[in-house]
């Protein structure tokens, strides 16, 4: 791994790109088996490292990963998105039904069957969806990364130690910003740029162990990061389950009001059953949550770790380059 730095940044890129493809295809395979519960989260990250990559290193790849390519990545990736996002929430939920008191089940269980019956209807989509456009891509992109070019580019490693510091720039600046819950497009934003950068380093640091620390840092910054995000996106679902839980269970008790008299035992049920206490609770909860991923944010932007961050990686000197003339 180490000759990957002194190689060409154009030769350096289409293979890493294909280790990055080749991961998606594995990952695609034990979705589509479905036996295996974490390979839509597996298909993403390797479609997330690959769309970073072939993004990031544009200048030098255009000619064999053209744009329409770079499109199809995005494309798969962006499909994927609110299985996964679902996932996450029934993931959250989950532990809680066994947790939830009498006026809360009701709202606990309409909440998962809510999201069990979208996680249905959305993996169904993707098993029908997923083959030609992935298969397609797949083929095309391993085509274009195996054929041979003219490399007079710089060296990998050079490249990607100066963009690693203008990333970390722009990371820190993001980071800069964030003072509180209501900067969430800050905390998006930095979340976004932060993976970019992971996704710089990774292949440095598998050649370099002095890059390694970075990944430490990083990796807990984006798991708050993370948290924070999956929270703000279960925060506006909750807003619209309320809604259409309120909706329907209003419908009910009127159709039952005008065929049955107040005292009538099926609208006391009914009555009893509104799932809108419940939805109340996970909506405190997760507010509870959000405050907590903050602070722990805030306490980690504040202890120091993040300076520690940037003065090791002004420690760090560009990889030294090997010249490299020849084709593929």
């Amino acid at each position: 791994m180490s000759e990957l730095l002194s190689l060409p940044v154009s030769r350096a890129v289409r293979h890493l790109a294909q280790g990055y493809l080749d991961d998606a295809q594995q990952a695609y395979q034990r979705f589509i088996a479905g036996d295996d519960p974490e390979a839509l989260h597996d298909f993403r990250v390797a479609l997330r490292r690959l769309r970073s990559l072939v993004g990031t290193y544009k200048p030098y790849i255009k000619d064999c990963l053209p744009k329409k390519q770079r499109q199809r990545i995005k494309d798969i990736a962006a499909a994927t998105g609110l299985a996964r996002d679902t996932e996450v929430q029934l993931q959250w939920l989950h532990p809680r039904l066994t947790q939830a008191k009498e006026h809360e089940a009701a709202g606990f269980a309409w909440m998962v069957q809510r999201l069990q019956a979208r996680l249905a209807e959305e993996y169904a989509d993707l098993h029908n969806t997923l083959p030609p456009s992935f298969n397609r891509l797949h083929e095309r992109l391993g085509k274009r990364l195996g054929l041979e070019y003219e490399e007079h580019s710089a060296a990998f490693g050079q490249v990607a130690h100066e963009l690693i510091g203008t990333c970390a720039e722009a990371f820190r600046q993001h980071l800069d910003g964030v003072c509180c819950e209501s900067d969430g497009e800050q905390i998006h934003q930095a979340r976004i740029i932060g993976k970019r950068l992971r996704y710089l380093i990774e292949p440095l640091a598998k050649a370099d162990a002095a890059y390694k620390p970075l990944l430490k840092e990083l990796k807990t910054l984006q798991d708050l990061m993370g948290e924070f995000h999956d929270a703000q996106v279960f925060a506006e679902e909750l807003t619209w389950a309320a809604e259409e839980a309120g909706a329907l269970h209003l419908r009910q008790v009127i159709e039952l009001s005008l065929t049955r008299p107040p005292e009538d035992p099926q609208i006391a049920a009914l009555q009893r059953a509104d799932e809108r206490a419940g939805l109340m609770t996970l909506a405190r909860d997760l507010q509870e949550r959000r405050e907590d991923l903050m602070s722990r944010l805030l306490n980690r932007l504040r202890d120091g770790a993040l300076q520690a961050f940037y003065a090791h990686l002004h420690t760090l000197s560009p990889p030294q380059a090997i010249e490299h003339t020849s084709t593929r």
